[in-house]
């Protein structure tokens, strides 16, 4: 947890799709809905609110933190920023810091992102986020963007709701970029036709700052036993984090048609939280009997077999502490 002088506040930074089911629409199509699950990444938790909001600072930003590659901050206005609607109001940002290396002036970032602020006696989060808009990009021009009217001050400041007690609140960030760097990973196993039922698994492979690695069932697994190769995902690194957390990812299975560019493969796209080391398989993948027809591409002569992950959406977990 990252402390400052004057406060504390907790956030956290991933990439995202939509975790968190129905939600409510309030001002400027902004959806706000509760969960129990703590975010996973970056946190900053605000003490003595009181002297805060009563100084003569409009705004306060919190440490730099790292995620996805990138150097953010948050930027918190205690009585809202005026010229974005937020009288009245907490107002919380999301901004890319100035300290990251561009080579020219038209870098663009698009990311998805949460906020977040706890509810201290319920021990749930009230979740934010545009509702229209989910991803935002990030650019020489446009480099912050958040909510003037994260949550009114009357809601915050009532000691029932259990966001401010004894003058401290909790905030938090939960955001996501799409198509990671380095997100495609090519698992390559030769004379497969041998291997039998034997278990294949790849080497360990980094992709959102954390390790994974590919495991195919040659001969299925679990209710496809017998019938389809199985291909999980696996959060390898999943026992050695600490604290635990978990990661959100999109990603797609594939296995390339070996015998022509022109001809489709197989391909399965999953969506998936990873919340402990256990895999997530593919389901009716790519039948057995399509797998060693030799006429489809998958499995030619040498019996190479090609398997590849392509992560679209993953959710990138490395706080400040």
């Amino acid at each position: 947890m990252l402390i400052s002088q004057i406060s504390c506040l907790p956030f956290e930074f991933i990439k995202s799709f939509n975790l968190f089911g129905n939600s409510t629409m309030g001002d400027n199509a902004i959806s706000r809905e509760k969960r129990s699950l703590p975010p996973a990444d970056y946190s900053l938790k605000i003490e003595s609110f009181k002297l805060l909001s009563e100084s003569t600072v409009e705004s306060f930003e919190s440490g730099v933190f790292k995620s996805g590659g990138y150097n953010w901050k948050l930027v918190f206005y205690p009585n809202g920023k005026k010229n974005d609607g937020g009288k009245d109001h907490l107002s919380l940002y999301l901004k890319i810091d100035d300290s990251n290396p561009h080579s020219d002036g038209t870098w663009n970032v698009n990311v998805y992102y949460k906020l977040f602020v706890y509810d201290q006696l319920s021990n749930q989060y009230l979740v934010v986020q545009d509702a229209k808009a989910p991803m935002r990009g990030f650019d020489r021009r446009r480099g912050e963007w958040g909510f003037g009217k994260f949550l009114d001050l009357a809601t915050f400041n009532e000691p029932s709701n259990g966001y401010l007690v004894d003058e401290s609140c909790v905030l938090e960030i939960l955001s996501l970029v799409s198509e990671p760097d380095d997100g495609t990973y090519r698992f390559t196993i030769p004379a497969f036709g041998s291997v039998g039922d034997t278990v294949q698994r790849s080497g360990e492979f980094t992709v959102g700052e954390r390790n994974w690695q590919l495991v195919v069932y040659p001969a299925g697994s679990g209710a496809d036993r017998g019938n389809y190769l199985t291909v999980s995902l696996k959060l390898a690194d999943y026992q050695n984090v600490t604290p635990k957390k978990p990661v959100y990812a999109e990603f797609k299975f594939k296995i390339p048609n070996e015998y022509s560019r022109n001809r489709a493969g197989a391909e399965q796209k999953v969506k998936y939280f990873f919340n402990s080391a256990a895999e997530k398989e593919s389901s009716k993948f790519l039948s057995r009997d399509d797998l060693y027809d030799t006429t489809k591409g998958y499995l030619p002569s040498n019996e190479t077999l090609v398997v590849e992950v392509q992560f679209l959406v993953v959710s990138v977990i490395k706080a400040n502490t």
